[in-house]
């Protein structure tokens, strides 16, 4: 129980999070036969796909790549890397829309930080892990501006972490976050490509976490649509 604590109180208090919550893919389908995909600059690189199967029924993937030197020193750094398949369901009445998304994914962060405990140490931090999410959304869905409020929980549970100062490898119990975001998209190019951005933020439903985390995400990038989509009509 005291090497827990010991653990919980060193990733608390660095920079250098193991966990790198990625940012939502809220696809605001309109109709069956619709694929998106994005490119997202922000806490990395990120990449989103969705494709609506049926007028109701939807799948999507993910993936997040982070690698970040410091500034001061080449070992105080993180890599992160993330991947994550959902489903969900979506409804659409042309001006607004509600849907909601279950998924899993696999991902594996390190990080080498400073910790701050009787005196300044520098670590080495890493982890895998498995995180289930349920995320619904519902927003707005006009012809030239679409917004969206996610509010994401998941459930991250890593299966290995270890770091060096406490010399030994934990196996806690899953922990749960809530993460909500807001998402907009400007439509141009006859509603074939959109500006995407989006701020969200991780926060803490369970006690004693042990790893640090990317509490806040910023990203915005460029996407396109193909096919499903529904005749424009003057909706602004």
């Amino acid at each position: 129980m005291i090497r827990l604590i010991f653990i919980a109180f060193l990733a608390f208090s660095a920079c250098a999070p193991v966990y790198v919550p990625n940012v939502r893919n809220s696809p605001m389908f309109t109709k069956a036969g619709e694929f998106q995909a994005s490119l997202q600059i922000g806490n990395g690189v990120e990449a989103q796909s969705a494709y609506a199967i049926t007028e109701h029924f939807a799948v999507m993937t993910n993936y997040l790549y982070v690698d970040q030197a410091g500034f001061d020193d080449e070992e105080d750094f993180h890599r992160n890397k993330f991947f994550e398949m959902g489903a969900g369901y979506f409804s659409n009445n042309d001006e607004s829309f509600f849907e909601v998304f279950v998924g899993y994914g696999r991902g594996k962060g390190s990080s080498y930080d400073t910790y701050e405990f009787f005196g300044s140490q520098s670590a080495f931090a890493e982890g895998k892990y498995e995180r289930y999410f349920i995320q619904p959304a519902f927003g707005l869905n006009k012809s030239e501006v679409n917004v969206s409020f996610a509010p994401r929980f998941s459930m991250v549970d890593f299966y290995k972490f270890s770091n060096e100062i406490a010399s030994t490898s934990i196996h806690e119990e899953p922990k749960f976050f809530l993460e909500p975001a807001i998402i907009g998209r400007a439509n141009f190019a006859n509603n074939r490509m959109f500006v995407v951005f989006q701020a969200g933020v991780s926060l803490g439903m369970s006690g004693g976490v042990y790893f640090d985390r990317r509490t806040f995400q910023l990203a915005g990038g460029l996407g396109f649509r193909l096919g499903g989509q529904k005749k424009l009509i003057n909706r602004l």
